[in-house]
């Protein structure tokens, strides 16, 4: 038997009683009377090892006990025991290892399994949603950022014939629609929407020393087209808004992601790996070369660590927008590698 106190669901007033288990019953007696209760019909609530528990009935009335180690010991001598979960729950050690273990889930699963679903998933998203993430995207950044071409059409079609040439022989080619804009705010660069338009810059032709060093950067942004980057990065960074814009077909929250995701640039390293990879079998299929790549990385390298060195690091400040892609050195040292072989 242990003291309790007891409360009757219908007033606040406390009454000190005293309680015990017998044959399957809750027994409990004080100035109030006396009250049984099958064992079976009543919630006995959750406590800390030295804390507080509860008993619940089913009319309302409450019980509780403060010595809770006293109330665990007489549901045991009754053959009534606690859940594992709430043993567990009651041990700071136990406790401590299942945080542990969820952090560990849940980096497991950030680290493997998202990735892996966005693999699975991102080729098998309707060709209708990709387009028309890829024409908002693009809407937004014609009114922001990027203007017109100022390239001849002349100098745009030598471009797409030098592009041609060298995707000929690529059997498993994406789709793709070649697309000429200005970004003086922006500077050199071209990138990839995922409904297949990659975007040149006249400030990525300028900056070249020959067209075969902008069709490589191009072949680079095919690579992120050919294993869906774009997409896999944007499912990978809001998995959670971007199912379920697709689900209820809202798809505002998608477009902002990838529009923020295009300006930042940022690719994680494997998939800029792969880019340069798919590139770097077409250059070497077509002319047995990749210098194009290698010197119009470096030339892109320097241009953009110059623009850092005079703008704050900001996506808000249009220097910094469609920056250089990280990690160039171990980006440029593979690509030798790969000629080696």
């Amino acid at each position: 038997m242990i003291d309790v106190t007891y409360f009757d669901g219908k007033s606040s007033r406390r009454h000190p009683a005293s309680l015990e288990l017998r044959d399957g019953l809750i027994l409990i007696e004080g100035s109030f009377g006396r009250r049984s209760e099958p064992l079976s019909r009543v919630e006995i609530g959750e406590s800390t090892e030295h804390g507080i528990s509860s008993i619940q009935f089913a009319d309302g009335a409450l019980c509780e006990i403060s010595d809770a180690a006293a109330f665990a010991a007489l549901l045991a001598r009754a053959g009534s025991y606690a859940s594992p979960v709430v043993a567990a729950q009651k041990r700071w050690r136990w406790a401590l290892a299942a945080l542990a273990g969820s952090v560990l889930a849940i980096t497991a699963i950030y680290a493997y399994a998202l990735p892996w679903i966005a693999k699975t998933m991102a080729p098998r998203i309707p060709v209708a949603v990709t387009q028309a993430l890829s024409t908002a995207v693009l809407e937004q950044l014609d009114a922001r950022l990027l203007v017109p071409s100022k390239l001849p059409s002349e100098r745009q079609q030598q471009i797409a014939a030098q592009l041609a040439r060298l995707t000929g022989a690529d059997a498993v080619l994406p789709p793709h629609r070649l697309l000429f804009r200005s970004g003086p705010r922006v500077g050199p660069n071209a990138f990839a929407l995922p409904g297949g338009e990659v975007v040149v810059l006249d400030e990525l032709v300028a900056l070249a020393k020959r067209d075969e060093e902008v069709v490589a950067v191009i072949a680079h942004e095919l690579g992120h087209l050919r294993y869906h980057h774009g997409m896999r990065q944007l499912i990978q960074s809001s998995v959670v808004s971007f199912a379920v814009g697709i689900y209820l077909g809202d798809v505002s929250t998608v477009i902002a992601g990838l529009t923020a995701l295009l300006l930042e640039s940022r690719y994680s390293r494997a998939f800029e790996m792969e880019a340069d990879a798919y590139a770097g079998r077409l250059l070497l299929a077509s002319s047995n070369s990749l210098e194009p790549l290698i010197e119009m990385l470096q030339r892109l390298e320097l241009a953009h660590t110059k623009t850092r060195k005079s703008a704050q690091d900001s996506i808000e400040n249009p220097a910094n927008l469609l920056s250089t892609h990280p990690d160039m050195a171990e980006r440029m040292a593979a690509l030798r590698t790969m000629k080696r072989h």
